[in-house]
């Protein structure tokens, strides 16, 4: 089966929400690189804006965007996230920490939850379909996005699907021990709508993979290209966090360059697929390589739609 990319919206530190192309504003990320926010006020209220954090203000914006594009209702929503609501998780344990007493809000607490995003969103749009939020660190993003595809196999027409997170200062604490990364610490959103039906689509995809325990990276996605019945010659472009696979690729890029570290970025290398077949008319079939983690694999194949299955 076909599960055809009805529309994508990333808000990210590249000018990447409400865009034709994203190619056309992309630039590879520094250190200083700061989140390019939309007019959040355009999709949620000032009353509700005042007390929701950036993760929420930015799940809630892409969804509503998405939604804006299609003409059915979202008969389910499936969300990825690998640390939720930092900001709000921090404030709730900084309460916790530092106000003496019995009394403690619960709204920080409330609001720190991971499926609060999903949750929100399902409030914002009025919408009472299945409702799912998976956490499985980096590989948060695949695991929503295979459940978005069995929805589509049960027969659900139209599923929202996406991943967010976020960056907060305290991760540099981590970084070299927890967190192995030389990338810039950013937060970032990327929210699709996927269908069986290919109305005006470009792209769809083709199949979404997730491995544990990898011992041998180079033989698991061998192994992977082959049971699809292709190779990496037949690849026009392969997107992966790191570097490991560039001698064998005819075009190669690492995503991170352009997101930045956030443990759901490779939804954003879903949108840097998707509209790379826009401005590359020859480019067919589009590898993603999720080798954040050391020994956790998520492997994806986005093809252009002229492309069989």
């Amino acid at each position: 089966m076909k599960y055809f990319i009805q529309h994508i919206e990333s808000i990210t530190h590249q000018n990447s929400f409400q865009q034709a192309n994203i190619w056309d504003e992309l630039k590879p990320l520094n250190k200083e690189s700061e989140l390019i926010s939309p007019d959040y006020k355009a999709f949620i209220p000032i009353a509700a804006l005042r007390r929701l954090s950036t993760i929420l203000r930015m799940g809630i914006t892409v969804s509503k965007a998405c939604k804006e594009k299609v003409a059915t209702e979202f008969d389910a929503i499936s969300v990825g996230t690998s640390l939720g609501c930092l900001t709000d998780t921090e404030k709730f344990l900084t309460t916790i920490n530092t106000v003496s007493g019995d009394i403690l809000s619960p709204t920080a607490f409330i609001q720190s939850t991971h499926n609060t995003i999903s949750g929100q969103i399902s409030l914002d749009l009025k919408n009472h379909a299945y409702n799912m939020t998976h956490t499985q660190n980096a590989l948060s993003f695949e695991v929503a996005l295979m459940d978005g595809l069995l929805c589509i196999d049960e027969g659900k027409k139209s599923v929202l699907v996406g991943a967010t997170d976020e960056a907060i200062p305290f991760l540099e604490r981590l970084r070299g021990s927890l967190i192995e990364t030389s990338s810039p610490f950013t937060t970032g959103a990327t929210f699709s709508v996927i269908s069986p039906n290919k109305g005006n689509s470009i792209a769809f995809i083709k199949t979404c993979e997730v491995f544990m325990a990898v011992e041998n990276e180079k033989d698991t996605v061998s192994q992977f290209l082959s049971k699809h019945e292709i190779s990496f010659k037949d690849i026009d472009l392969v997107l992966e966090a790191r570097s490991n696979f560039s001698a064998q690729s005819k075009k190669h890029i690492s995503f991170l360059d352009y997101s930045g570290y956030y443990q759901s970025a490779s939804s954003f290398a879903v949108h840097m697929a998707h509209d790379y077949f826009k401005g590359n008319p020859n480019a067919n079939k589009i590898l993603i390589i999720n080798n954040l983690e050391s020994k956790k694999r998520g492997l994806m194949l986005v093809y252009r739609n002229e492309v069989e299955a």
